[in-house]
């Protein structure tokens, strides 16, 4: 099979049309012309992804956040991004990503999001000035500490930073993995007890609590990262060649 053609299939389950108009999901670097010998996941282009691919023999990889997010006029090999990029055509390697619309379709982000974390009832959060991308559901009443400390777990965040009153019983929960501030109004006005998103500031957080919404911030690596290995399952199903998987497991955060 040519990569072309997996990720033809790939896209009818999580089409590009749906990423946001800033976005730049799909083709980064390479040649999708090539037969597919090998994939590999990960959420960020990291060298140890890269290595990876090389030490596997697989020829693609999949990103969720892309590599090039805006136009470049030059690439300097003494750049990250050009360090990165060099590596990948000296090794015949073709890097796709795909961020947002993978945030938004059914059965992305967002909604394996939801599913790890036993959310029920769950519907999209949305309003006029939002698109459908953040999710929110029901779990059994319980106190806001101990349903932080599920979340942290079952992501296998490092940390998690519950924001306002962690007595308080909490049912109606909204989700956004990644960076999702922008659903604090959102999550308000449709009434939800507590949300889950990453790279929370002070003053929103602030300005949530004091309009009775609680907020738990796992990081922006583990509310994301489990969906590398949805992805894996989803490729297993139209693929036969070796999927492999690179993760830095919340490295991004530690306590000293």
């Amino acid at each position: 099979m040519e990569i072309k053609k997996l990720l033809e299939k790939f896209e009818e389950i999580y089409p590009l049309y749906l990423q946001e108009n800033w976005d730049n999901s799909g083709l980064q670097v390479g040649n999708i012309d090539k037969e597919l010998k090998g994939i590999v996941l990960s959420l960020d282009l990291e060298y140890e992804t890269i290595n990876k691919a090389i030490e596997t023999g697989a020829n693609l990889i999949i990103n969720h956040h892309p590599l090039l997010f805006n136009s470049i006029k030059k690439v300097d090999l003494n750049t990250q991004i050009g360090r990165k990029i060099e590596l990948l055509i000296k090794n015949d390697i073709s890097l796709y990503a795909c961020h947002t619309n993978l945030d938004r379709a059914d059965g992305g982000v967002n909604d394996n999001l939801a599913d790890i974390l036993g959310l029920t009832k769950v519907f999209l959060l949305e309003d006029s000035d939002q698109i459908d991308m953040a999710r929110f559901g029901f779990i059994e009443p319980m106190l806001a500490k101990d349903f932080a400390k599920i979340v942290k777990e079952k992501l296998r965040a490092k940390m998690a930073i519950l924001y306002g009153d962690k007595n308080k019983i909490i049912e109606k929960i909204a989700i956004c993995g990644g960076a999702g501030s922008d659903f604090i109004k959102v999550a308000i006005n449709e009434g939800c007890d507590l949300i889950i998103t990453g790279d929370i500031k002070y003053h929103e957080a602030i300005d949530a609590i004091a309009d009775g919404l609680l907020i738990l911030d796992p990081g922006h690596f583990a509310s994301e990262n489990h969906i590398i290995y949805k992805l894996k399952s989803d490729l297993e199903e139209i693929s036969d060649v070796n999927i492999y998987t690179y993760s830095k497991e919340d490295k991004f955060r530690s306590i000293i």
